[in-house]
């Protein structure tokens, strides 16, 4: 009995247009952000001046990647190491490998 292979498994799947589902999210909660600011925000200078970082983060979450690896996993992988606890073990090796050397 023969059983089919899934091609293409470390790819994620295109939902909304050219986006991943988290990527469409991102944008969205950007937009959302900047749309609620749009009527908070009675100053058009101001608006901008806020709007820009909202965008450029949510832009950044999106599509940036470091070595590979999206930005909120790259993110909560340094908020995992920010906070964990931070312990060197020795082990000592046998002295022979070092005289071979």
């Amino acid at each position: 009995m023969r059983f089919q292979v899934p091609q293409f498994i470390e790819t994620e799947t295109k939902i909304v247009g050219p986006f991943t589902f988290k990527q469409f999210l991102f944008l969205a909660v950007g937009a959302v952000i900047i749309f609620i600011l749009q009527y908070v925000i009675t100053s058009f200078t101001f608006l901008i001046i806020v709007a820009l970082p909202i965008a450029a983060l949510s832009i950044a979450l999106a599509f940036y990647r470091i070595d590979g690896i999206p930005l909120p996993q790259y993110l909560l992988m340094a908020l995992s190491y920010a906070t964990g606890a931070k312990r060197y073990q020795f082990t000592k090796e046998n002295k022979q490998n070092y005289l071979q050397k």
